[in-house]
């Protein structure tokens, strides 16, 4: 006779899900969004162009919280993700929340750190001058060309701690960059963050 594992019990319940209860945990996408198509029609005509390699126009999404902004762009990223690369441009999406990564320095080094493989080389937690992390993170961007989209998720979380400097730089980064382009898309649920932006960033 087999010795009762403190499972066994338990793996009698009939489970209360059905499906894998991830689907409504916060990362999960659908394969549908519903209600959204609007919103995400809007988004996508304008970053269709990366695919084209172009840069697209940077994007502001504004919406109360709850509504749906980040659960749209992640939809557009996997919506681009299944088709770039094939017959189009390669596009790099990378996503950010904000009230997590809420420094400069973060900002830029978690990007750059998504194009560096060798861990070796990676940009350290803290401790370089920030002309430095940029340097980095142009060069890894470069290095790995096409399009790279840059979604900050709670951005007006980052504007109201650290002023709008690392939105500046992200978006003169262009000029800095030869065989890449960048475009920054920022979601907040705050629209009076703006007037916190200096004209160069508006």
């Amino acid at each position: 006779m087999s010795e009762k594992n403190v499972f066994d019990e338990f793996l009698q319940i009939k489970p209360l899900f059905k499906r894998d209860k991830d689907v409504f945990g916060p990362s999960y996408i659908p394969c549908k969004l519903l209600h959204r198509e609007k919103q995400i029609e809007q988004i996508a005509s304008i970053l269709v162009t990366a695919l084209r390699g172009g840069k697209p126009s940077n994007i502001l999404i504004f919406g109360k919280t709850g509504t749906g902004k980040t659960a749209v762009m992640n939809y557009i990223g996997q919506e681009l993700e299944k088709i770039t690369g094939k017959d189009f441009v390669k596009v790099h999406i990378i996503y950010m929340n904000c009230e997590v990564v809420d420094t400069h320095y973060g900002v830029l080094a978690n990007i750059g750190n998504n194009f560096i493989t060798d861990w070796d080389a990676r940009i350290p937690f803290t401790g370089w001058p920030t002309e430095k992390v940029y340097k980095q993170l142009t060069d890894a961007i470069d290095k790995k060309g096409g399009i790279c989209i840059i979604v900050l998720d709670e951005i007006d979380k980052l504007v109201y701690k650290t002023g709008d400097d690392v939105l500046y730089h992200l978006t003169k980064v262009n000029e800095d960059l030869k065989n890449a382009k960048v475009s920054v898309v920022g979601i907040s649920n705050d629209l009076r963050f703006t007037e916190y932006l200096d004209p160069r960033v508006q």
